[in-house]
């Protein structure tokens, strides 16, 4: 008989299994989410606190501002006070000469460009004839001209406030309101002290005097933002001198601020739009591509379940940029002259022939050559960027670029080469730079104007005539070597002229042919370089005899790589290889 009441627990267990994977498999399915959640909270909480961190830096910035401002105008007043210190210690003694008096009020305002005036007020009873008024003056009239004379012979300033206020100040100097003297065409306002002599006596006062103007010109300089506002204030608060928009003082971070050594006080205010001027935009744009981000890798962590899918997206990526590298090699090599290109004069018979051809040693590659005909010169260069791949590959088409812009508006190889080295050197922050060769090539005369910017030493391939057979001189031609371009702006490069003749070819190449190596490592060098060219020169003339003349003459690119290519062997290329020939035919 079967046992019913052990049947219901195993149903029971079932239902129990069934519901635990249930859970799991939400558990599973919601993860991602929860986890993300998480994170975004995270991330939250931290934008809250660089937020504020970055708001109080903000603010300690600007009131670190507002303190050099204080300090600025607190060193410009000091001058006042220097000026009038400076009268006061060294005021003349009547019992020598009392015209010492002008001089020496002229010194001091000589000496202190900022003054408007300086002088000397003596008291009736210590001046040069006792009872009478006495103050020597220096003022300024204009911007070059210092005048003097004595003002009190016309002007009672025994009644006047700077007078009387420094008289009664309990302190050493008192700063006077401005105010409009009958003298003055603007407002000035005065900076004085008492005088007194060895003895105790009091001598007089001494003053010097700014304008208003200046006074708020000093302000609008010293002004930490061009919205800020600025107030020089007396000891009772009473406004002397604003600068500055105060209409919406009541927004703004205001630091008030007393002026030592003078009894004013320096106001600054500014808006306080400044503190959260692009910390909350560029905040909000950083949470923004974090919780992009974040979502995304919850929406992917569902979907990475298998190193199969993993393997098919790297697989297929990797198709993606083998595809884009070969489109980029085909535009870089698209930039360049096509190989086997000729070119002549319209209407006459080919005068010149030139060769060239690159082999990158990736897809895209950093070597480069260009050419091109303006009348009767041959524009050329050669080059080779100092790193590899895609960035050699841009850094080798801006330099192609540059090339081809200076052609056109420049003659000599010398200027062409400083105009790129320029334009390289100020826009290189990979401190990258190409080594090159650019030749103006007179096709009529033969004649070589070049200059060599730490290239390889191109070879002149020379015709030596010879009762026997064509003979041929293969030497490198020695020239200056200059530095590398996207060095140094500023570098003067040197130029040199060569004479080729009827027949004589100048080959160019990169340093990937010379120092190709084979499988024993060894090095191709430039002797056996030199030896390949003059071969290759032999067999072409050789060909052209052979075919009774109707050969045309040139020596082709493709048996030159066909040499290297038989000295390297099997040996993997290390470097891009780039070869030109440039040959005067006629």
């Amino acid at each position: 008989m079967v046992n019913r009441r052990k049947c219901v627990p195993l149903r029971l267990k079932v239902g129990e299994m069934h519901a635990e994977k249930g859970i799991i498999t939400m558990n599973k399915k919601f993860l991602p989410i929860v986890c993300a959640a998480f994170i975004v909270a995270a991330m939250t909480i931290q934008f809250i606190v660089s937020y504020s961190r970055e708001k109080r830096d903000l603010v300690g910035q600007i009131e670190y501002k507002m303190e050099l401002a204080h300090k600025d105008f607190i060193f410009q007043v000091y001058d006042m006070v220097e000026a009038t210190e400076n009268i006061v210690r060294f005021f003349p003694d009547f019992e020598d000469n009392p015209e010492d008096s002008f001089a020496l009020v002229e010194t001091v305002i000589s000496h202190f460009p900022e003054l408007y005036s300086c002088y000397m007020a003596y008291v009736p009873e210590y001046a040069p004839k006792a009872g009478q008024l006495y103050a020597p003056c220096a003022f300024r009239k204009g911007k070059d001209t210092l005048l003097t004379y004595d003002f009190g012979k016309h002007v009672p300033y025994l009644e006047r406030d700077w007078y009387k206020g420094a008289l009664e100040s309990e302190d050493d100097d008192y700063w006077s309101l401005p105010y409009n003297d009958s003298d003055y065409k603007e407002l000035i306002f005065t900076h004085s002290q008492k005088v007194f002599d060895e003895d105790g006596k009091l001598v007089g006062v001494a003053g010097a005097d700014c304008t208003l103007e200046w006074t708020k010109q000093l302000l609008d300089d010293i002004m930490p933002y061009d919205d800020a506002v600025c107030q020089l204030l007396n000891k009772d608060g009473t406004l002397i001198v604003a600068c500055g928009n105060v209409e919406h003082i009541s927004d703004m971070i205001v630091r008030k601020k007393q002026l030592s050594p003078t009894n004013m006080s320096l106001l600054i205010g500014v808006p306080k739009r400044h503190i959260g001027a692009g910390i909350a935009g560029i905040s909000l744009i950083t949470f923004l591509v974090l919780l992009s981000g974040l979502l995304m890798v919850g929406l992917l962590l569902r979907h990475i379940k298998k190193e199969h899918d993993a393997f098919v997206r790297v697989e297929t990526a990797n198709k993606v940029m083998e595809k884009e590298m070969q489109i980029a090699s085909g535009i870089q090599l698209g930039m360049l002259p096509k190989k086997g290109e000729r070119l002549q004069v319209e209407g006459e018979k080919e005068d010149v022939q030139v060769e060239a051809t690159l082999i990158p040693m990736r897809e895209v590659g950093g070597d480069l050559y260009d050419y091109c005909r303006k009348g009767d010169d041959l524009f050329f260069i050669i080059g080779d960027v100092s790193d590899k791949g895609v960035s050699a590959a841009l850094f080798m088409s801006a330099t192609v670029n540059l090339f081809r812009s200076a052609v056109q508006r420049l003659q000599s190889p010398k200027d062409i080469m400083e105009d790129m080295n320029k334009v390289l050197s100020e826009n290189n922050p990979s401190q990258m730079f190409v080594t090159a060769f650019i030749g103006r090539l007179h096709v009529p005369t033969g004649e070589l104007l070049c200059c060599n910017a730490g290239h390889c030493n191109p070879l002149i391939v020379e015709s030596v005539e010879c009762r026997v057979e064509s003979s041929f001189k293969v030497e490198s031609l020695e020239v200056e070597p200059n530095i590398p371009v996207g060095f140094w702006a500023k570098y003067q490069f040197v130029e040199q002229r060569v004479q080729l003749g009827q027949g004589d070819s100048i080959v160019l190449y990169t340093d990937g042919i010379t120092e190709a190596r084979n499988e024993e490592r060894e090095m191709l060098g430039l002797k056996r370089w030199s030896k390949i060219i003059e071969r290759a020169e032999h067999q072409a003339v050789r060909s052209v005899e052979a075919t009774s003349g109707r050969g045309e003459g040139s020596l082709q690119i493709e048996s030159l790589l066909d040499a290297v290519k038989t000295f390297v062997g099997n040996a993997e290329q290390t470097d891009d290889i780039t070869l030109m020939r440039i040959k005067l035919t006629s």
